[in-house]
């Protein structure tokens, strides 16, 4: 899978209705990108494309935490009555987000950045593993909505992707006319 496809620029977009199904592909497409960028650290140091993967890792880490942070999670929190499954995957996205901010200040020739890119594949397995094992397996027999719970997470989807879609227009027209 390649850095530019639109499956690793846009996790989670499926067209699957049951929330879980959304998430889950979402994890699929995240973790290709994790493989992609263990494929890169092992074998290549320095190479810009292993910083481009990264950051398309980056980009589909937020976006995919900022779908389960703003719509599942809480829904999740509400199904169960024990919300410490919903606090371990909260503590993963904080870890990310950590990761990925020392990430962003690191020079991408320092080993320290294979080491954080490394560290956040990690996460990203881990995380995906504690939900699919754990969470979702809990919230199928809780009795909550996956099929209207699903349909809010892929318009949130389609809202994130035409932002998207016009932010990457404008850099693109604004690169053009540098040019």
């Amino acid at each position: 899978m390649s850095a530019t496809s639109s499956t690793s620029e846009n996790p989670g977009r499926s067209p699957c209705g049951d929330a879980l199904e959304v998430l889950s592909h979402g994890h699929e497409q995240t973790r290709a990108l994790a493989d992609e960028c263990r494929r890169f650290a092992h074998h290549v140091q320095c190479d810009p494309a292993m910083q481009q993967v990264a950051e398309a890792l980056c980009r589909a880490i937020h976006r995919m935490a900022a779908l389960e942070e703003e719509l599942f999670f809480p829904a999740a929190r509400a199904a169960l009555e024990a919300s410490a499954l919903v606090d371990i995957a909260e503590l993963e996205h904080a870890t990310a987000r950590q990761i990925i901010r020392q990430l962003r200040e690191t020079d991408p020739r320092e080993p320290r950045y294979e080491a954080l890119v490394l560290a956040l594949t990690e996460c990203v397995e881990r995380h995906a593993r504690h939900e699919q094992g754990e969470l979702f397996p809990r919230l199928r027999e809780s009795g909550l909505d996956m099929e209207a719970l699903g349909q809010q997470l892929n318009e949130r989807l389609s809202a994130a992707d035409d932002g998207s879609a016009r932010r990457e227009e404008r850099r693109h027209a604004v690169r053009a006319a540098a040019h």
